[in-house]
């Protein structure tokens, strides 16, 4: 009677065994082992452009009217950082003040994990000095920490200014374009967040200010979600001239020839695949690893004790 109970007791702890590591949260193993790496995809906007609204793909575009707007690929060596394209927005003939225009996209992340966030680029505008227009485009960033992307419900206190002066539209052929560049450390709080990216035109007038955005990254462990793409173009409509995007700022003297106002959406490359990849610990081989490891060990247990039972039934001979 005693053996019985003693393979019984065996058989019963095999089974909690097995209960224990089919519920295991496998995706903590993902978090503490995925490797850091930029969580933004075509960040360097080398991926090609939305033909329809000149966005990279990957990203969407938000502005809040009330002046011409609009989003297309830049070629300009002067303006690029890395590589071939750069992506430029364009605010120009404002009627009304604090006009914006931007990019975002969201991203999965590990909840309180540090990223290291880079933006990359150049302000250019038809004053090219800060004094002349009064500090009157500047560039901003801002985070929702809960992955949302109603941008506009982001409070004041959410936008961070980058110390990035304004240049001048168009350049005299030797001339060479201050490229700025901006990095901080951001938290993770939930499990996505979303980047928002804007250019702001401060005052109502006929000004034109164009912001070439690059080599935009974000770095840090994944978390072995699926980012959802965002390729829509929304904006608010608070003025007749809302959602109107415009073709680029028009050419000044001089800059025909320079090929200053980037290249059409037509002729920027296209992506290969719009399919995203999954990132974090759907590509890592050591949490394959230890789920495989899991499955051989549970179906050792188990069979053992099944062995065991069967043995225990077998008559015992005289």
């Amino acid at each position: 009677m005693g053996k019985l109970d003693s393979i019984s007791a065996r058989a019963i702890f095999s089974v909690i065994v097995l209960i224990g590591l089919l519920y295991m949260p496998l995706p903590v193993f993902s978090q503490s082992v995925s490797d850091n790496q930029n969580l933004i995809l075509n960040g360097g906007f080398e991926g090609g452009f939305q033909a329809e609204h000149g966005v990279g793909y990957e990203w969407g575009a938000f502005s809040n009217g009330g002046a011409l707007v609009g989003w297309q690929p830049d070629s300009w060596p002067k303006v690029v950082v890395a590589d071939q394209y750069a992506q430029m927005i364009e605010i120009k003939n404002a009627a009304k003040q604090n006009r914006y225009a931007g990019i975002f996209q969201t991203v999965s992340v590990v909840p309180g994990e540090a990223y290291q966030l880079s933006i990359k680029g150049v302000i250019r505008s038809s004053e090219g000095d800060i004094e002349l227009s009064d500090y009157g485009y500047r560039l901003q960033y801002a985070i929702d920490y809960n992955g949302d992307t109603a941008w506009e419900l982001l409070p004041a206190k959410a936008w961070v200014e980058l110390p990035w002066d304004e240049q001048p539209l168009a350049a005299a052929e030797d001339t060479v374009y201050r490229r700025d560049s901006y990095q901080t450390t951001i938290t993770a709080r939930g499990e996505s967040l979303t980047l928002f990216i804007r250019g702001w035109k401060k005052w109502g007038d006929n000004g034109t200010g164009i912001f070439d955005l690059d080599e935009i990254s974000l770095v840090g462990p994944g978390s072995g979600g699926i980012k959802t793409s965002t390729v829509n173009v929304s904006a608010e409509t608070d003025a007749p001239e809302a959602a109107e995007f415009a073709p680029p700022a028009a050419e000044t003297a001089g800059e025909a020839d320079q090929n200053s106002e980037g290249i059409s959406p037509d002729s920027a490359p296209a992506a290969e695949n719009s399919q995203l990849p999954v990132s974090g610990y759907g590509s890592d081989e050591n949490v394959r690893y230890l789920i495989f490891s899991s499955v051989i060990l549970l179906l050792v247990l188990f069979i053992g004790a099944i062995v065991a039972t069967m043995r225990q039934r077998q008559p015992v001979e005289e």
